[in-house]
């Protein structure tokens, strides 16, 4: 007897993938148009602002610039051409684009392109879980990066990491495949998403050592290394080489990142697996039953076409953390690099689970416990991710549009916010985060012209006495240095007046 339509369509796993995409495309829509203003808004506006100066100064990748004219490399003074040599421009040169077809520039759209990385990388999860391990764990694995609190939030904001885990995870998947099969459009495919990787990242080598034991596994032989191997490796590591190359000409607008893997020496002290195990992935990520369930998935051993491909992912995503140590844990955000094998190995445990582990627990136990661990992860850990959308302080979005509406375009602002871009992103103008210099002397180097702040500390107060206050609200006050006070110099009782507060 023949299946009827409606049943081949519920047994056919790429029905359930489409309909996992369809709905995380629009659990990502929540709050999608949030001002540049929530969770690590600092590197959000960093992204973001090399995308908005394309549109506004023109195109050229291999030169982006954001905001910021303060030193961000180690020994090399001020910025002052506003350099962003970190990530080779991939994604914010999308953002521009999606800018010039939309005649404007509207964040809601780079939000929009990360979404659809992020549903990529859900395809390709799909893809590799489903060949090595099985269908219905693919689709749970698939499931969880849709769904994921912590992934759903990371994924819609505008930093560069999905797009990095969208091409890291296609060059695993298309490697893999070359690898297997010799297929040269596997080759090309593989190279091209290593190579588009890489320049956003050095990061995705966590995901080519993997693929080093599957090629020992193929070629039987440390000694048997043909000349294609040499190609890919080049395909993939030259353009990097490239750009940093490159990028060495302005050693300025390079930020310094030496401290991201042992900065604070906190490697393997207590603090940091108490941030790692118990705060990121036992709160954070999947909760202490989502945990229990990776670990159940990393235990159970490989069988049949199991190979150990996929294990050594989630292993080579556990070095990631080592070696990044203080990076991992002073940023949430960086773990979204290892959210892949996380939900592959939740999945696996959790149909492991399901299937049974007779030697503790007959079925009749598992199967409730494996669903109570499944949906206890979301219910968790949408608790502790909630207040990631919150705008921290409105006041500098509010600030940051009025000073938009009266400051000249070419205004050189100061926007003090404890260093963090975000508000000076606000203003859409360039400038400095914070008073690195007293301010005549700011105002005399750089041409700075206008200080925008949203606190009323004693240095806006002097300096709402000394210049010309544009606006002032119980939220913000805006000043401009170009012109002084004429009243400044009579109300002077003493030379402690004229001191600038620290």
């Amino acid at each position: 007897m023949k299946m009827n339509k409606l049943t081949k369509l519920i047994l056919n796993p790429f029905f359930w993938l489409t309909l996992i995409l369809f709905l995380g495309f629009f659990v990502r829509l929540y709050k999608i148009d949030n001002p540049i203003a929530d969770w690590h808004s600092w590197r959000q506006a960093d992204t973001a602002a090399v995308a908005r100066n394309f549109y506004k100064e023109g195109y050229n990748p291999f030169v982006p610039k954001y905001d910021d004219m303060s030193a961000v490399s180690d020994g090399f003074g001020f910025n002052l051409g506003r350099y962003r040599f970190a990530e080779f421009p991939i994604y914010q040169s999308l953002v521009y684009f999606g800018y010039l077809l939309n005649g404007g520039v509207d964040e809601k759209i780079a939000r929009i392109i990360n979404v659809f990385f992020s549903l990529g990388s859900c395809v390709f999860i799909f893809l590799i879980t489903k060949k090595y391990f099985s269908k219905i764990t693919a689709l749970i694995a698939s499931f969880l990066y849709a769904f994921l609190p912590f992934n759903v939030y990371f994924s819609r904001t505008t930093l560069p990491e999905p797009s990095l885990v969208f091409f890291s995870l296609g060059m695993f998947y298309f490697t893999d495949r070359w690898i297997l099969h010799k297929t040269k459009t596997f080759f090309f495919l593989g190279g091209i998403f290593g190579a588009l990787a890489f320049l956003i990242k050095p990061m995705a080598i966590f995901y080519v050592l993997p693929l080093i034991y599957l090629f020992f596994t193929k070629e039987k032989s440390i000694f048997k290394v043909s000349k294609i191997y040499f190609f890919y490796l080049l395909a993939i590591f030259l353009p990097l080489a490239l750009w940093r190359i490159w990028i060495n000409q302005h050693p300025e607008g390079i930020p310094a990142s030496n401290w991201l893997f042992n900065g604070n020496g906190i490697r393997f002290r207590p603090a940091f697996w108490r941030w790692i195990i118990n705060d990121r992935l036992g709160r954070e990520i999947l909760s202490i039953p989502g945990t229990i369930l990776l670990v159940i998935g990393l235990l159970i051993k490989p069988t049949g076409k199991e190979n150990l491909l996929l294990h050594l992912l989630a292993i080579s995503s556990f070095l990631y953390l080592i070696v990044f140590a203080t990076g991992n844990v002073q940023h949430d955000y960086y773990q979204y690099m290892i959210v892949p094998a996380l939900v592959i190995f939740v999945a696996r445990g959790f149909v492991s689970l399901f299937r049974g582990i007779p030697i503790f627990l007959p079925r009749i136990m598992t199967i409730p416990l494996a669903f109570l661990f499944f949906v206890l992860i979301f219910i968790l850990t949408t608790n502790e991710v909630k207040g990631l959308y919150q705008i921290n302080n409105p006041a500098i979005v509010i600030a940051g549009q009025k000073a938009d509406q009266l400051l000249p375009k070419n205004a050189v602002v100061i926007a003090p916010y404890f260093g963090d871009t975000a508000f000076l992103y606000q203003t859409n103008r360039y400038g400095f985060p914070y008073t690195p210099l007293a301010i005549d002397e700011l105002i005399t180097r750089f041409k700075t012209t206008s200080y925008v702040s949203v606190t009323y500390d004693a240095k806006t107060k002097w300096l709402m006495k000394k210049y010309t206050v544009l606006d002032a609200t119980p939220l913000y006050v805006i000043i401009d240095l170009t012109k002084i006070n004429p009243d400044f110099y009579k109300n002077v009782k003493s030379a402690d007046d004229l001191k600038e507060p620290l």
